[in-house]
């Protein structure tokens, strides 16, 4: 959960006194990316899985701090791994980096009897079971509040019961940030169908789900979640910038801070934005970059920080990608070959062009919005959907096409980097045959019943398997 420093109190009252803070930041801070995993834990319990207990993570989440590890805590059951910064052009230490600190946060779960789940959902967790082991913090209370009174009650799913894993890149200015966005937007639905982890239950519940939860649930958000109306309405950098700081003057809030930092939340007949704090005096530089914090959409600009935590720039974050366990590294080798500038970047962009994209966001938003729809709203077919159009004819293309062109730019990308092989390989599999872990699960288990029974198996319920040819999967 983003925390933002409470005593910023220059005023923003226009776009113009905003613009500053979109400055490209100091050189040596871009051509870099980083990773954030979430992970559920869980252990047997004495009918189904039981998730940690405010206690447990607390106790996890210090002894992963006193290690040296960027730990967090979610709302209730999931840690959070957050990686150093990396040069985006020798990403194989990141890699090692991001596996062994993976297993020390496995570790540490292990020696509590905790085990991370191979879902971006435990199937069995249901939101009362969430809030009654939360993790109390002011700003996660406010939030859920809000979120239940004010807001729309289903909200309180995502922080509750979800896992993601986002990936950050930094931009050397606005008009690389506006390509990167383009090019993340153009493959969030590829990342959603590629990473999907889900074991096609939720919430205990014996209905199979014939959608992307994680993915389904975002669209509750309205215009503060999926694709941002103020990037499908821009025509170039420019005025990208301005339309997303408008966004932030509009973006509902869970609460603001006053005049003494103290929290001042949200009502049901009085939902604050930021553009009602410049009434009443509080339209300063803390809470509008609070603001921007509950802007949750897939392409996500945030604060790019130095190792102090001062704000030096923007940065993006690709959200789209669920939780799992080959999905950190799968997630994070896909979006770095395709989403900075580079040689791969622009063969990424003469791709898109083959399935009817442009570059420019006004034009394209028809397809970006399909292409989203098609992966979140799969209806069992998984990859095995819609995705671009043929730009002489006009003819539907499908993503399994356009995830076997993607292959071969990333295999091609990391080809001479042989630490990468293994994990590559585990990625183009994936990829070049659509078997995406929900498609695996979904094959695996015939109910809810079966799901359940496999997570009171010590240890962690088997893989997906390797399928015949493929490479290392882990």
């Amino acid at each position: 959960m983003t925390d933002v420093v409470k005593n910023k109190a220059a005023r923003i009252t226009s776009i113009e006194d905003a613009l500053p803070l979109f400055q490209p930041p100091p050189q040596s801070f871009t051509g870099k990316t980083g990773l954030e995993v979430e992970m559920a834990l869980y252990r047997a319990g004495e009918k189904t899985p039981e998730i940690p207990a405010a206690n447990d993570m607390l106790a996890m989440h210090a002894a992963l701090k006193a290690a040296g590890h960027d730990a967090q805590l979610e709302a209730a059951g999931v840690l959070e791994y957050a990686s150093p910064a990396a040069a985006l052009d020798n990403l194989a230490p990141l890699v090692a980096r991001v596996k062994a600190d993976l297993q020390a946060f496995e570790d540490e779960a292990a020696s509590r009897g905790f085990t991370r789940a191979p879902y971006s959902i435990l199937p069995t967790t249901t939101v009362e079971q969430a809030l009654d082991n939360r993790v109390p913090r002011e700003r996660l209370e406010a939030s859920l509040n809000v979120i239940e009174t004010a807001l729309n009650p289903h909200l309180n799913r995502i922080p509750l019961l979800t896992t993601g894993v986002q990936t950050s890149f930094s931009p050397k200015d606005s008009d690389e940030m506006f390509r990167m966005a383009h090019r993340g937007y153009a493959l969030t639905p590829l990342l959603v169908a590629a990473m999907n982890s889900s074991a096609g239950y939720v919430e205990n519940n014996e209905e199979r789900l014939t959608h992307h939860p994680r993915g389904k649930y975002y669209e509750m958000y309205g215009t503060s979640g999926g694709i941002s109306p103020a990037f499908l309405k821009a025509a170039n950098p420019a005025e990208f910038v301005k339309r997303h700081i408008e966004a932030v003057f509009d973006a509902p809030m869970f609460f603001a801070y006053d005049h003494d930092g103290a929290l001042i939340r949200s009502q049901k007949d009085d939902v604050l934005t930021f553009r009602k704090l410049m009434d009443r005096g509080l339209n300063t530089q803390s809470n509008f970059e609070l603001a921007e914090t509950f802007l949750y959409n897939d392409i996500k600009i945030c604060n790019l920080r130095d190792g102090d935590g001062n704000v030096v720039g923007k940065r993006l974050e690709v959200r789209a990608a669920d939780s799992g366990m080959h999905q950190p590294v799968s997630a994070l080798l896909l979006t770095a070959a395709l989403v900075p500038d580079g040689e791969t970047g622009r063969k990424f962009d003469a791709l898109l062009k083959e399935y009817g994209f442009t570059g420019v966001p006004k034009e394209d938003a028809a397809l970006l919005q399909a292409g989203r729809d098609a992966a979140v709203n799969h209806g069992g077919k998984f990859m095995d959907v819609a995705f671009g159009k043929d730009p002489q004819t006009g003819a539907a293309r499908s993503l399994r096409e356009f995830a076997a062109d993607v292959a071969g730019l990333v295999v091609n990308h990391y080809a001479k980097d042989k630490a990468l092989a293994a994990d590559v390989s585990t990625l183009a599999d994936v990829l070049l045959t659509g078997a995406c872990d929900a498609k695996v699960f979904a094959a695996q288990f015939q109910n809810l019943g079966e799901v359940a029974a496999s997570l009171q198996q010590t240890p962690r319920p088997q893989q997906p398997s390797l399928r015949a040819g493929a490479g290392m999967r882990p």
